[in-house]
């Protein structure tokens, strides 16, 4: 559902600007989470949907921004974007329950999503006023765009060839990343029980780590940036480190905490790195715009259909090398999609000021 919104969200952000779409996208959540807290299925429906919608503005409108004020600090502003959502999330996971049992899980799912919600609606507004083209004036400074609130679109008249290539790539690159996580993330811990007849609990411990090692990810892809390690290489290096998982699990699943490390750091920091050499390519935050939602789009949607395929192959295959297999498979395509995508001309890294 979430994927299918895509395109609507696209063509808002299109029509009324970043400032007003996201204000859509943060009343859109703190109304969501109130319906899907009064109670009774088509209420929580409701709310589901429109969280939904609501969420796909936000995920197009981050890079457009970054995009718009602060291109020359992209590897930077998305690594801290990824950082920021993967801690909001494991403290959301961890606070939920105990907090659920004092006050109800209404008033927690409620009251989570009002308060912050309007913490950032006030914070968004300060910053980004309704009706400006941009930021106020001394975000526009301080980012180094003087009055100019986005890139202007410049280029040779085959730039149309040449960014639809991009889109391809970059497209079948984010779809496999975004497989391969869904996969791992979905059945790492029955994978870790079965091989190394853990627990349901140590195997669910096991597989937290894969999501606490992507702590490191977004933090490593901005360091590595200032120290003028060009695009190409550091996509090189976590797409490598992607593939290690799989085939380390394959090969040596005794040292499953190890590969789970990799992978763990990988998956945060090649989301990092893509959505960074989007942003870097785009000579507009329109062009920004068309080829996330194009990403996106086909990267969850293709993602989507990874834990049911899974599912469906432990059913009728035994043991988990086939599952491995064709994670390991998804990676080097997705790594070999995304090399071709970054050209040192066109997407280089640049020293962050």
């Amino acid at each position: 559902m979430l994927r299918a919104a895509d395109p609507v969200a696209s063509r808002l952000l299109s029509r009324v600007g970043i400032n007003v779409g996201a204000l859509y996208c943060v009343v859109g959540i703190i109304v969501a989470t109130a319906l899907r807290s009064v109670g009774g299925t088509g209420w929580v429906f409701a709310g589901t949907v429109l969280l939904g919608v609501t969420l796909a503005i936000g995920n197009l409108a981050v890079p457009m921004l970054i995009g718009r004020q602060f291109q020359h600090r992209a590897e930077l502003l998305t690594g801290a974007y990824a950082l920021t959502t993967n801690l909001a999330v494991t403290a959301t996971t961890a606070l939920a329950v105990p907090v659920a049992l004092v006050v109800g899980w209404r008033w927690t799912a409620a009251s989570t999503g009002a308060l912050l919600g309007l913490v950032v609606l006030a914070a968004w507004v300060a910053v980004y006023p309704p009706g400006a083209p941009g930021a106020r004036g001394w975000i526009r400074r301080r980012a180094g765009h003087g009055e100019h609130s986005a890139p202007v679109a410049t280029g040779p008249r085959h730039a149309s060839r040449a960014r639809t290539r991009l889109t391809v790539l970059v497209s079948v690159a984010f779809a496999g990343h975004t497989f391969a996580y869904y996969v791992m993330t979905s059945w790492l811990p029955s994978a870790l029980a079965d091989l190394e007849h853990l627990s349901p609990s140590g195997a669910g411990l096991g597989a937290s780590l894969f999501q606490a090692a992507g702590i490191a990810g977004p933090v490593l892809v901005p360091f590595l940036a200032a120290i003028r390690w060009p695009s190409r290489r550091i996509i090189i290096l976590l797409g490598v480190a992607w593939i290690i998982m799989p085939a380390g699990m394959l090969l040596a699943p005794s040292w499953w905490v190890l590969w789970v490390v990799f992978g763990g750091i990988a998956q945060a920091g090649f989301f990092t790195a893509v959505m960074s050499v989007v942003i870097r390519a785009s000579r507009s935050v329109d062009e920004n715009r068309r080829t996330t939602t194009v990403m996106q789009t086909v990267g969850y949607s293709v993602a989507a259909l990874g834990p049911v395929a899974t599912g469906f192959i432990r059913q009728h295959v035994a043991g988990w090398s086939m599952p491995f297999v064709i994670v390991l498979a998804v990676t080097v395509v997705m790594l070999a999609a995304a090399v071709l995508a970054v050209r040192p001309a066109k997407v280089e890294s640049v020293p962050l000021a």
